[in-house]
């Protein structure tokens, strides 16, 4: 599964904004334009799931700082993420039944209210989930016979539940005995009625239930806590971590040192993680995690041309370096679906930077992934049609293009003007 679309409206600089994301997407633009605010849209998504709406938007310095100012209480905030599917094949009914279900599209959408009177209130106005989905028959795992389409639609309203659907079938292919048993449509009828008789509390959003993880009353799902959003603080990993910490790797790569424990334990991935480091770092010879009699853990490296078997501790080793090791463990080891990091050039010499943004197309392929960068080396060797630029409008208000949509710009990478020069003397505006 893979994010298609975000669109946003009245949230921070955004009045009205939609994305469409590519496998790799490179996010760039000026100082203020709103680079940071658009990451928060994740992070807004995920403290949802975690915390709750009343929270999540606590976190974001409350209604007041949610919003946008300019917009106020005239316009609901609202926020729909489409989510697109390729091979998934999900049963309605029993063991063995030869009817699927083939998601292609999930599409879940909420809308906030605020208070006229009091600007500080809010209410949830609008809560949806739908599937798009086409009915398949498939013999012995191999033939596929065309059913029909079904859109799969719940929702939240009065702090109830509500559960519908529309079936679409062809009687030119479809098997008569499942249109004439209607056991599709009871099996839905009976998931609607179960659904129906929850009750949740005010402002709680689909996406905080049950139902939102189990998703089409089937155990599949999309979770928002499996974005993983990085903003590493090479400082951090030169200190000791305790050994107690978490294993999936931190927002600031703190944890860096028990989190590359776990991977060199495991030798495939120690391989793996190994010939990603000497890749980018030749001088490396091997990484080892040192543990100490207060039980923290702290990571060290040996370099090629050491001699007596010499090992330097992480306080010891560059802030690029340091960079470099984490990005490989977010790109390919992090326990993530969508991979956003910020600035994942800094500290890293120039030289290495092509490399870098390989790796990241490359991690890309089974992994969505998301940088927001100020550096033109990063512009340089990106596609085109990977670049999101963020400018904001003649009333404050960020917008988010492609330069690659943009005739002007395509005139002057005709004449042999390129991209990273464009950006360095901000004509990717001009042409937006």
């Amino acid at each position: 599964m893979k994010i298609k679309s975000i669109r946003v409206c009245n949230f921070k600089t955004f009045k009205d904004c939609t994305i469409h994301f590519n496998d790799f997407n490179v996010v760039i633009g000026s100082n203020a334009s709103g680079k940071s605010n658009f990451v928060e849209i994740f992070k807004f998504l995920k403290d949802i799931e975690k915390y709750g709406l009343e929270n999540a938007i606590s976190l974001q310095g409350g209604v007041e700082y949610f919003r946008n100012n300019q917009i106020g209480t005239s316009q609901n905030f609202s926020l729909e993420i489409v989510f697109s599917y390729k091979n998934c094949l999900l049963k309605p009914f029993n063991t063995e039944s030869d009817l699927f279900f083939h998601i292609k599209e999930l599409n879940y959408k909420f809308n906030v209210q605020f208070d006229d009177i009091d600007k500080n209130k809010y209410h949830i106005f609008k809560d949806e989930l739908i599937y798009k989905c086409d009915l398949l028959k498939i013999i012995e795992n191999r033939e596929k016979d065309f059913l029909g389409t079904a859109e799969i639609l719940s929702s939240l309203g009065e702090n109830k539940l509500k559960f519908d659907f529309n079936l679409n079938l062809f009687d030119e292919s479809a098997n008569v005995e499942i249109l004439d048993d209607d056991g599709l449509n009871k099996y839905l009828e009976t998931i609607k009625k179960s659904v129906e008789r929850s009750q949740l509390e005010p402002n709680f959003l689909l996406l905080q239930t049950p139902f939102f993880v189990f998703g089409f009353p089937i155990i599949y799902h999309q979770r928002f806590d499996k974005i993983g959003i990085f903003d590493f603080e090479p400082k951090l990993p030169k200190k000791a971590a305790p050994i107690t910490g978490k294993i999936d790797l931190e927002e600031d790569g703190s944890n860096l040192a028990i989190v590359l424990n776990k991977i060199l334990r495991d030798p495939e991935k120690n391989r793996k993680l190994s010939n990603f480091v000497r890749d980018l770092l030749p001088f490396i010879d091997k990484l080892e995690v040192e543990k100490f009699a207060d039980k923290s853990l702290m990571f060290k490296l040996k370099e090629t041309y050491a001699k007596n078997n010499e090992y330097f501790p992480a306080a010891f080793i560059s802030d690029g370096t340091i960079n470099i090791i984490a990005l490989i463990v977010a790109l390919y080891f992090s326990n993530t679906s969508f991979t956003i990091i910020e600035e994942p050039e800094r500290n890293i010499h120039p030289h290495l930077i092509s490399k870098v943004v390989e790796m990241m197309k490359d991690a890309s392929k089974n992994k969505q992934t998301l940088i927001t960068t100020h550096n033109p080396e990063i512009v340089k060797y990106a596609n085109l049609e990977d670049i999101l630029l963020i400018t904001r409008d003649e009333e404050g208000f960020s917008q988010i293009t492609r330069p690659s949509d943009s005739e002007q710009v395509k005139i002057f990478l005709e004449n042999e003007i390129r991209v990273e020069e464009l950006y360095i003397q901000n004509l990717l505006e001009l042409g937006k």
